[in-house]
This record gives C-alpha cells, sequence and structure tokens, in this order.
C-alpha cells in the first residue's frame, strides 16, 4: 500500500511538473508513515531524472519510515537537516515544488517551534506545494493551532478524511485528489472506531444535483407549486427569495405581508435582473397578497422578518397545515416563539428546513436552552454541536452555512446522517445569498422533492453557481441567479 501511496504522490507530483525540462523538488518527511511515503516518493523521483531534496523533519521512528528512508539513502537524493533548511544558503525559489509529508491525519496540538518556522518559509515560497493525506498542523477534526501547511493539493491516502472537509481546512488544503491504495475505498470509509458513526457522514457531489427538468408537455403553472415567502421589515430579502424561487422552477410564487402594510406595494430599488432603478417596483411575476394562499405546497419564513417581528398569524396558519414544507432562516432565530415551533415541527409528517449562518446557529442554540457557543466554538466543533442540535429535535433538516455547508438530520429512532457540501465559493461571501438558497430550496419543495433531496440539490446547484461568477468579489443576487440558468447545461 505504500507503494501505491508513493505512486499517487509521483503521479501528482509529475503532474504538476508537466512541461518543464528540468525540475528541482523538496520532500519535508516527518517521522511516521507520513514520513515513509515521502522517501518512498524521493526514489520514485530520482528515477525520473528529477532533482529531488529531502529534509528530515524528524529521524524516523516507525519501521515503515525506517526501512523507506534506507531505501532512498541508496539512491543519488540530497538530504537536508532541519537547520540546514532553515539557514539554507541557496535562493529559497529554487526549489519548484514542496511535498508535505511530515504529519498525517493523527496529529493534534500544534506543530513543534522548528516545524512551524519551516512551514511558514515553505509557505512563503512560489513553489507548488503538496501535502500527502493531510496538511501538516490540520488536525483530525480539520482545527489548527498556529501554523498549518498551506497546500495548493492534497493527495489524500485510501480514502477521505472528515478533517479535510472543515471550514478552516478549504484554507489550506487546495484541490483535493483521492490515491486508491489497492484496497477499496468502501473498506477505509466503513473502519470507523464504532457502529455509532458507520453510514453517519456523506460527502456530496456533483451527481448528487438534480435540477427540476420539465418531461411533461400537458402542464400549467400550477404543476410546479406554489412557494411562498413571508415579508417583514426588509422587503428586498424576500424578492431576491422569490426570484430565485421562480428561476429554478416554481410555477408561482407569492411573498406574503401579514401585518397589512401594504408593502408589496412599495418602491424597491432593485430591477428584474437585480441592476439598480430608481423607479423600481417588486418584479410583476411576484404575486403579493395579505394572507397565505390556499395552494400553497411550500412556505419559506424569517429573511428580511425583523427580530421583533409578531409572527401569530404564521403560527395560526401553521397549525391547520403541520404538513406543509417550511424553510426557516436569518431572524425568526433571535424569535422567543421559535423554540415551540420547532418542538411542535418535529415530527415525521412536518418536513421542516434550517438555514442559519454560525452566527445564526449560536443564536439558535443558546434560545433553544442548548447552550452558549460563540462563533469560534461552532466553527470548531461543528459536527458535535449539529448533531447535539439534531438530537433535540429530530426530522428538522439543519443546513448551516459556512466555507463547507453542512446538512444535518436525525430522523425519529434512527443516528443522524450529515452531509458536506464543499463545493461553493468565497463568492458567496455577500449580502443575499443566503436569500437565493432559501429560494432554491422553497421552490423544489413546492415541486414535490423529498425534503433532504430538496435541500441537497438546492444547496449544491447553489455552489456550483458560485464557481461561476468571475471576479469573486462582483456577485450579486441576480448574477447567482443567471449563473444557475448556466450551470443547469452542464
Amino acid at each position: 500500500m505504500m507503494e501505491n501511496a508513493a505512486a499517487g504522490l509521483e503521479d501528482a507530483v509529475m503532474e504538476a511538473l508537466a512541461g518543464r525540462s528540468s525540475a528541482r523538488v523538496l520532500i519535508l518527511c516527518g517521522s511516521g508513515n507520513n514520513g515513509a511515503d515521502g522517501y518512498a516518493l524521493a526514489r520514485k523521483l530520482v528515477s525520473s531524472k528529477i532533482a529531488v531534496s529531502v529534509a528530515i523533519c524528524g529521524e524516523p521512528k516507525s519501521e515503515l519510515c525506517k526501512i523507506q528512508k534506507s531505501r532512498a539513502e541508496n539512491t543519488p537524493v540530497e538530504f537536508l537537516t532541519l537547520e540546514k533548511l532553515l539557514n539554507y544558503e541557496e535562493n529559497p525559489q529554487a526549489f519548484d515544488l514542496v511535498v508535505d509529508c511530515i504529519f498525517g491525519s493523527g496529529f493534534h496540538g500544534s506543530l513543534p517551534d522548528d516545524i512551524s518556522k519551516l512551514i511558514e518559509k515553505i509557505n512563503s515560497l512560489e513553489a507548488f506545494r503538496i501535502s500527502c493525506d493531510i496538511p501538516s498542523g490540520l488536525d483530525m477534526l480539520g482545527n489548527f493551532s498556529g501554523t498549518v501547511f498551506h497546500a495548493n493539493l492534497t493527495v489524500t491516502m485510501g480514502a477521505l478524511k472528515l478533517a479535510l472537509v472543515s471550514d478552516c481546512a478549504k484554507d489550506c488544503t487546495g484541490e483535493i485528489q483521492l490515491v486508491n491504495l489497492g484496497v477499496q475505498r468502501e473498506l477505509f470509509e466503513s473502519c470507523v472506531p464504532d457502529d455509532e458513526n458507520k453510514d453517519k457522514f456523506f460527502l456530496l457531489t456533483e451527481s448528487d444535483m438534480r435540477f427540476p427538468f420539465r418531461n411533461k408537455q400537458n402542464v400549467n403553472k400550477g404543476s410546479f407549486g406554489h412557494a411562498v415567502f413571508v415579508g417583514g421589515e426588509k422587503i428586498g430579502a424576500g424578492v431576491i427569495a422569490s426570484s430565485a424561487a421562480l428561476r429554478l422552477g416554481a410555477g408561482l410564487v407569492s411573498l406574503v405581508d401579514f401585518k397589512n402594510q401594504n408593502r408589496c406595494g412599495d418602491k424597491i430599488t432593485l430591477g428584474e435582473n437585480g441592476e439598480w432603478k430608481e423607479d423600481g417596483i417588486i418584479p410583476y411575476e411576484i404575486m403579493c397578497t395579505k394572507e397565505m394562499p390556499e395552494n400553497t405546497k411550500s412556505v419559506a419564513l424569517g429573511m428580511g422578518l425583523g427580530r421583533d417581528a409578531e409572527i401569530s398569524s404564521y403560527e395560526k396558519w401553521m397549525e391547520t397545515h403541520p404538513a406543509i414544507p417550511t424553510v426557516f432562516d436569518a431572524d425568526i432565530f433571535y424569535n422567543k416563539s421559535f423554540e415551540k415551533i420547532l418542538k411542535k415541527r418535529s415530527d415525521e409528517k412536518s418536513a421542516t428546513v434550517l438555514t442559519p449562518h454560525p452566527k445564526e446557529f449560536s443564536v439558535l442554540l443558546e434560545n433553544c436552552g442548548l447552550g452558549k457557543y460563540s462563533v469560534a466554538e461552532i466553527l470548531r466543533d461543528k459536527i458535535s454541536l449539529v448533531e447535539k442540535f439534531c438530537a433535540s429535535f429530530p426530522n428538522v433538516i439543519l443546513l448551516l452555512k459556512g466555507a463547507t455547508v453542512l446538512i444535518a438530520q436525525k430522523k425519529s429512532g434512527e443516528k443522524t446522517q450529515m452531509f458536506f457540501n464543499p463545493h461553493g465559493t468565497n463568492a458567496l461571501s455577500k449580502a443575499g445569498s443566503g436569500d437565493v438558497l432559501d429560494g432554491l430550496i422553497a421552490s423544489l419543495l413546492a415541486q414535490g422533492y423529498e425534503t433532504l433531496d430538496a435541500v441537497k440539490s438546492a444547496s449544491l446547484i447553489h455552489a456550483f453557481a458560485s464557481q461561476r461568477i468571475t471576479p469573486d468579489f462582483s456577485m450579486t443576487p441576480f448574477s447567482l441567479m443567471r449563473a444557475i440558468q448556466a450551470i443547469s447545461f452542464l
């Protein structure tokens, strides 16, 4: 298996160096089996006429590491001590590529000072950087304290690691590539410490994304559901969500004003494509009403609602329509009566989706009596806190936003399942992108998707659309919607 691991690393190195007539590679080797992979890689690269230097970042301790180092010593590999590399007299930019084989997935704590200094130096180079299995400094939960190796590519061995899909990891893993070690991937990924964790974590891919393409002709707008959005203090949020719902196939979309303030007649500065218009009004295709339509198929509530909003009208409606799928977001999490709503909807008959970002999740946990946590604590312990919430509110689907989106649900009598969506980009860090996501989910729910399928597909559509936004700082909610139309043809 170690030879297969080294071969996978070799392929990655050769691909990164493709087109170069000559190249110089530096491999950082630790004292364990990650270091052994590095020594084996050095031996393979030398045979390909590549100049290889190996930095000994710790004398071998594992038997495999000792064996692989001994084999590498019989080749024309240049060996450098850590001290020599830290004080390297040559131009450090002389290395075209650096491979990190120092620490593996079992690492915890902080890097030793000398290793930390070395990695800081390597991170500053222009060289292409590859990590073996997991970037050194990243722990098994995907967190790091202090320095971490910043890879352009992480070549992970045998199976994906949970640490690689954390929010923190997204800034240091680069592209993730899986290497087959000659044993079925499923065997690695099912080798978890106990039965409780088996079949619990899942990585979402493009193949999980399902668009609502229409395969019948004898239809009308009612055939594709009626998505309803509850308006409030900031009417623009409801307009964005409603517009997104229409663009993902909902046949009818309504914006409801329970407080009878006629807000739906207000002028707003949104044109139909999101451009600035002094005389803009709510797009004509969005219906405005003061009560819930009779043919409502899904509801979205919370975006732009106002933190002190009165929601008794919705609660009264919900009492008689408990099975209508509902998406909750934003301001609703600050409402003191929300815990009561959640408890009523924590059954198999009620399709309920929550889409908080970490700060809102912090508020949600506190208001539901599950503890007070900072945003930093939520990012560090995301999996355990999500599981804690799901255990208290079975059947509710939680979509926790972040650099990697986490979707979780605990059905009654079953274990919590968690689905990771790492495909979004930093373009989504913009006001209105969450409203678009809510609209996409509500749209698919209105069209009859199973709740979990709707959430997974909408999240993936949202994420892959963000990849088409260039430059990344320029995204608006409506440019994101246009990108959705583009990815539907991929």
